[in-house]
């Protein structure tokens, strides 16, 4: 199913939201205190597990989920898509829109990620739209950029970037900027 409209919000909803909101698909429970986030999403959890632990015989304990001690920019690990926001629009570098598998909202200002993420993200888009690489379209199947992976270490503040590609010339045959 779909949401087609919302016509009484929920006493929980706190209205601190970012300005992308239902329009990214990466924060489905942004809008609920971080307590309620940890409720919803331990219960789906739980029954993603009962759905298949139960079918065994031995028995198992669900110990709970551990929230992060920061309720925004708490995300360790986050993979970002390259696409467009419209078709044929210019390169954007980001999350899903909801229900969409095609078009990318650009996150510039995303709350549950650090300012080292933000910056990595904007950084390399400018460079690829700037450098004119194209990214994979999954019709066509052309294209060059896919997906960059970004993970940073609580405890060390060491970030990895992964960038995935097709294998075809980003440049084609021309040199890089």
């Amino acid at each position: 199913g779909r949401l087609l409209e919302v016509t009484e919000k929920s006493p929980l909803e706190t209205g601190r939201t970012c300005s992308l909101f239902g329009l990214c698909g990466g924060c489905t429970y942004l809008s609920l205190p971080y307590e309620e986030q940890l409720k919803v999403k331990e219960e789906q959890v739980k029954r993603l597990l009962d759905s298949v632990l139960n079918k065994q015989e031995e028995a198992w304990a669900f110990e709970g989920i551990k929230g992060s001690p920061k309720a925004y920019e708490y995300r360790n690990k986050m993979e970002f898509s390259f696409g467009d926001e419209y078709k044929d629009g210019p390169l954007a570098l980001g999350m899903h829109k909801r229900g969409s598998f095609y078009d990318i909202v650009t996150v510039a200002d995303c709350e549950i990620v650090d300012a080292d993420y933000r910056l990595i993200l904007q950084t390399v888009r400018d460079y690829f739209a700037r450098a004119k690489v194209s990214f994979f379209h999954r019709m066509s199947h052309e294209g060059y950029l896919r997906h960059l992976l970004v993970r940073k270490a609580s405890r060390t503040g060491e970030i990895l970037v992964a960038l995935v590609t097709t294998s075809q010339d980003p440049w084609q045959g021309e040199t890089a900027v």
